[in-house]
């Protein structure tokens, strides 16, 4: 039976707790009274929130932490801020004088030692430069993030700590680029550059061409030949000068000689020459450094000389400073504070 609405008279006790009670309803209602939700008798509790309860020297420990980080940004930010064109600060030293009489080195002014004085240079706040007896530099420009010298001639040492190419010498051979670490650079009475690199490394860069040194390898760049490539200090002194002598006349005698004196530590030589050889020399060089080295991934000498960008896989699969993490380089990141 059902209402005009369509809808079953027995539901109106559903709907409408004031409606005559249909004995169905009413039977299923006392088998389920039992289930009755009481409010009064037996009130719903939800469970409390748990709390984390760290102890006090969990967080005082997380505290320093968050200090030592937030101290440690703000010291990088303010050793790499730098007034443009603030002069830098400058010790010279002499046998007679122990404490050191300390200047300044300004944009465009020439820093010219005598052979009985030599000079510590603060390069901004990034690093120093140890200036050797008889040697003539100019500080050409000095920025936030660009630091310039002109070194005419002599040696000098410098430390930086700061990212790549932040700071650079010119040379009258060309461009010498820091990359975030230690070197050595001498400019000779002719102009030569000779670099060494003991940390990290380093860029030499002219028209010609450029040449990129790790750790442990030296160089030179001439004005008018593309700067040499790296060999380590320690390499035997036949395959230092066959090197030397190949890169100036490729001869297959001296091409012969480096192969043959080569170690598996100067594969790294023997691929930067390849890629700057000729085919069948480049082959020579290749081969040889399969055996000593054997390249990544199962390449074959044919895939490289097919495929010269597969030479660069072979040459970041050797054990070298890291590039990208450059600050793995720096062995005294944090000297003193300077002003």
């Amino acid at each position: 039976m059902t209402h005009d609405s369509g809808r079953p008279i027995g539901d109106d006790y559903l709907w409408d707790p004031a409606a005559p009670p249909d004995a169905e309803v009413e039977a299923v209602e006392r088998s389920l009274e039992s289930l009755r939700f009481a409010s009064q008798t037996q009130p719903l509790t939800l469970p409390e929130r748990s709390r984390v309860r760290w102890p006090p020297i969990t967080l005082a420990m997380a505290a320093s932490l968050l200090l030592a980080l937030l101290g440690a940004v703000t010291f990088w930010q303010w050793r790499e801020s730098w007034p443009t064109g603030r002069a830098w600060p400058v010790t010279l030293r002499t046998a007679q004088t122990a404490a050191g009489d300390v200047k300044s080195l300004g944009v465009d002014r020439p820093l010219v030692l005598d052979a009985h004085t030599s000079a510590q240079v603060e390069i901004a706040r990034i690093g120093a430069m140890e200036v050797a007896p008889g040697s003539a530099l100019t500080l050409s420009q000095t920025t936030a993030a660009r630091h310039r010298v002109v070194l005419d001639r002599g040696d000098v040492r410098v430390r930086v700590w700061a990212p790549p190419g932040r700071f650079a010498i010119r040379t009258p051979a060309g461009e010498v680029i820091d990359l975030g670490c230690i070197f050595d650079l001498n400019v000779d009475s002719v102009g030569a550059t000779h670099l060494h690199v003991a940390t990290g490394w380093v860029q030499l860069s002219n028209f010609l061409g450029e040449s990129l040194l790790p750790a442990g390898t030296s160089a030179t760049m001439t004005r008018d030949a593309r700067p040499a490539v790296p060999v380590y200090d320690d390499a035997a002194p036949q395959f230092r000068d066959a090197v030397r002598t190949f890169e100036r006349t490729t001869e297959d005698a001296s091409l012969a000689d480096l192969t043959r004196h080569a170690r598996r530590r100067d594969v790294i030589t023997l691929l930067v020459l390849a890629h700057q050889s000729a085919d069948a020399q480049k082959r020579a060089l290749l081969e040889r450094a399969a055996v000593l080295k054997p390249p990544p991934h199962g390449m074959t000498v044919e895939q490289v000389l097919a495929d010269g960008a597969r030479l660069w896989e072979w040459y970041n699969d050797l054990d070298l400073p890291p590039v990208k993490s450059w600050w793995r380089n720096w062995r005294d990141a944090f000297p003193h504070a300077r002003r």
